[in-house]
């Protein structure tokens, strides 16, 4: 499936299970803490919602983020190179590709680039279990109030509930899986 697929697909998914629950474009977007002209570009299927946004959409729908992403039929899935998700936000640099996501499925696969200095810009949290896979350079996890160093080859579980938030350390970013399981 190709980007363009993709942002019509979201965008169609969004929509359908906006209207399957009575609400507006308007309240959609007051509950996600989202624009509502950014809401309209991604039901247009104009923009792809950032994983934040993808993650807050869903929330507010009381779903997953897999349930809007277009459907395949297949009973294994193949995602070549990923699907990227644009940057949360003007002048960040993190790059973060869906490896896997289906609707119907309770476990979604990203791989995130963070490029040295570049954090998240808030503390991100939704529901669920996070996995988190180091495959290089070294990082800080902040979990709620606790920070914990991983390099190249660690693994960090955490209850996705609690405020979590990635920062690079060193000179030459980090790059990461993360798999989550609702």
């Amino acid at each position: 499936m190709i980007a363009e697929e993709w942002e019509l697909g979201v965008g169609a998914r969004v929509r359908t299970a906006r209207e399957e629950r009575g609400l507006t474009t308007r309240a959609l977007a007051s509950l996600a803490g989202l624009s509502q002209s950014l809401l309209s570009d991604v039901e247009n299927g104009r923009t792809l919602p950032s994983v934040a946004s993808l993650y807050a959409i869903a929330e507010a729908l009381g779903t997953g983020p897999a349930e809007l992403l277009p459907q395949d039929d297949d009973s294994a899935r193949l995602t070549e190179h990923g699907v990227p998700l644009p940057s949360a936000g003007p002048g960040e640099a993190v790059s973060t590709r869906m490896l896997y996501g289906a609707p119907g499925r309770r476990i979604e696969a990203y791989m995130s680039s963070y490029p040295p200095g570049q954090t998240d810009p808030e503390p991100f949290q939704h529901s669920g279990e996070d996995i988190i896979m180091v495959l290089e350079g070294r990082m800080t996890l902040t979990v709620g109030d606790r920070d914990q160093e991983l390099r190249a080859g660690d693994a960090a579980w955490l209850d996705s509930s609690a405020p979590h938030s990635i920062q690079p350390l060193g000179r030459s970013g980090v790059r990461i899986i993360v798999i989550t399981a609702r």
